[in-house]
């Protein structure tokens, strides 16, 4: 006899309503820790022939990837990249950019949003406040009134990634940066502002770019040791280009999990990035360095790539913000093709402000982007109606419609729980923002679905080079994925895309009644970053309550946000996540604006590690 036919329910007949019959399944991950030795043995059983098969066979089975995409019968055709209805975005207060202007006339718009700067004396404010990270407008107005240069911040950043490289452990921040072209950059952005000729508000401010972003002239390693050797960087990647027309300060290639594959940000080539607010802990992952350095002062900002949360998840853990669009909405071209469907540049910064100044910059497709919905003009959230960025008189938040799914939102740490719950009470206090009880089915599907893919588009990208060249000078845990990797059938890819066209379903069905969905960024605090992972890297599925809460803005390119709102009982940072409508992040942003106005009080302790570069 053959296996028993499953068979999911049409979507039609599917509820997302508070009543939903719909089951909720908490992730739960059947593999054992591994390091060191164990890994490296079980690396070789996986990529074996006949040890390998049996291994990966279990493994497929144990975690229901056999049942839910081999045996199970699904009634929807596959998406095969995120494809949204076409329809008009409506936000309220906003701007709209034009589309066929320069990035510095679409930057001087984001400043018309916001209100004015206060007027700062930095050591002043370093004394009224228990800590303060700098804004890009301060390293602007620092540079117009002549109390600082860029050369001279470009010399003090040198002077601090130096210091961090020498600490007790490596805080391991960065994987390149090029001092004399920093220098150059510096020295030509201070002529600039000596002409009072800035070419931006970025002008001469320091930017990292994490090491899966063409940067020219650095290698792009994707975290590897191979892949600068058959991959070689001609130009910028497109939102490289953007910046620099912009004038800003590009400080170097921030350390990352190696090609991106996991979610704690320990690389055993370039070193486990520290995480500032305790550096025996882990940064996250992937683009754990461009986190880590923003929430060490280092920058204002910095560019990360989110395939699986890649950006919104260190932010979480490092205490930053975290934002990717929607995808489609800022060009991947010249990012590492690591998953063509899933990642987005995205943008750590300090704050939201600079998050919109970011995101500003950067915004904008190109004719050659492989997309199927191209993104409309770009709205901008106006802040400057709210008085000396007083937002309780908004009535712009007070209508927005908050969509929660609270057995989803409370399957996380006791402690991430009660801050978040804390930020939304607060939230609906000021505001009388109204939260709506929702069933988003099929979670757990959606998490698997959302491996499979993104394990069978790396495969197909790289897979021919890493055979090649990089299988045996990578890390043992991207071994054991790729070994993984490549066992997918083409009725598990095809069953997978199938879901997202379910998931999709779901999420428009919710944002009928409501703007966006709120979850905490991660369902832990930062992990601790083990001893005997660091030398050949750390297999720990538990981990995966990380990214439990990052995948439909992946999975379904949807527009996401984390922004921190206070700490765990050891003083580790939380973050609020904003799941939006595709091409709202003008509405993320607005609310955004609003939590981290309100959380201001309770996100005031500095980093254990902390650079000062205007003083």
């Amino acid at each position: 006899m053959g296996t028993k036919k499953l068979e999911l329910r049409p979507v039609s007949e599917m509820s997302t309503s508070k009543d939903s019959d719909t089951n909720y399944t908490a992730a739960n991950v059947k593999a054992p820790r591994m390091a060191g030795l164990l890994l490296r043995c079980f690396t070789w059983m996986m990529e074996s022939d006949i040890f390998g098969l049996i291994f990966r066979l279990k493994l497929k089975k144990d975690n229901l990837i056999t049942k839910v995409f081999q045996q199970t019968e699904y009634h929807e055709p596959p998406m095969f990249q995120p494809h949204f209805p076409i329809e008009e975005v409506e936000e309220s207060g906003v701007i709209q950019l034009e589309q066929n202007r320069s990035p510095p006339d679409h930057v001087a718009r984001a400043l018309e949003c916001l209100y004015p700067l206060p007027s700062r004396n930095a050591i002043g404010d370093r004394n009224r406040h228990p800590f303060l990270h700098w804004k890009i407008r301060d390293y602007a107005e620092a540079f117009v009134s002549g109390r600082i240069t860029p050369y001279l911040v470009a010399e003090r950043f040198l002077s601090a990634v130096e210091d961090s490289c020498n600490r007790s452990p490596n805080m391991c921040f960065f994987i390149a940066y090029n001092e004399e072209d920093i220098l150059r950059q510096a020295s030509e952005s201070t002529a600039r502002h000596a002409k009072g000729k800035p070419l931006s508000v970025l002008d001469g401010v320091p930017i990292a770019v994490k090491d899966e972003i063409d940067c020219f002239p650095y290698l792009t390693t994707g975290g590897t040791k191979w892949m600068q050797k058959v991959r070689k960087v001609k130009d910028d990647a497109a939102c490289i280009k953007r910046l620099r027309a912009c004038g800003a300060l590009l400080v170097g290639k921030t350390n990352m999990h190696e090609l991106g594959q996991g979610t704690t940000g320990i690389n055993p080539h370039y070193g486990a990035v520290r995480n500032p607010y305790d550096k025996d802990r882990c940064a996250g992952g992937s683009s754990g360095g461009s986190a880590a350095a923003v929430a060490a002062g280092l920058c204002p900002a910095a560019l990360g790539v989110d395939g699986g949360g890649s950006v919104r998840m260190p932010a979480a853990l490092c205490g930053v913000v975290g934002l990717k669009g929607t995808y489609g909405r800022v060009s991947s071209a010249g990012v590492l093709p690591l998953n063509w469907t899933l990642g987005s540049v995205g943008i750590l910064a300090a704050s939201v402000e600079d998050t919109l100044i970011m995101y500003t910059a950067i915004q904008g497709h190109l004719a050659q982007d492989w997309i199927a919905s191209f993104p409309p003009a770009a709205n901008l959230p106006i802040l400057k109606d709210f008085e000396d960025g007083d937002l309780s008189k908004s009535k712009i938040i007070s209508s927005i419609k908050i969509a929660k799914y609270s057995k989803w939102f409370d399957d996380s740490d006791k402690s991430v729980r009660t801050t978040c719950y804390s930020a939304l009470n607060v939230l609906q206090q000021e505001y009388g923002v109204k939260v709506l009880e929702v069933t988003i089915p099929e979670l757990e599907e959606m998490r698997l679905a959302h491996f499979i893919t993104i394990g069978s588009e790396i495969s197909a990208s790289i897979g021919i080079d890493y055979d090649r060249m990089g299988i045996h000078d990578s890390g043992a845990d991207i071994r054991v994925c790729f070994a993984l990797y490549g066992s997918f059938s083409t009725r598990e890819l095809l069953s997978a895309q199938r879901m997202r066209f379910r998931q999709m379903h779901y999420h428009m069905e919710i944002f009928k009644t409501a703007d966006l969905i709120v979850t905490p960024t991660t369902a832990a605090t930062a992990p601790v970053c083990s001893a005997d992972g660091l030398k050949y890297g750390e297999l720990n599925y538990v981990y995966a309550k990380l990214m439990q809460y990052q995948i439909a803005g992946n999975f379904l390119g949807l527009p996401a946000i984390s922004v921190p709102i206070g700490y765990d009982e050891n003083g580790l940072p939380v973050g609020l996540q904003l799941i939006g409508r595709p091409w709202s992040e003008a509405t993320l942003l607005h609310l955004a604006s609003a939590i981290e106005l309100l959380m201001a009080p309770n996100c005031t302790k500095p980093p254990e590690v902390v650079y000062d570069l205007l003083i």
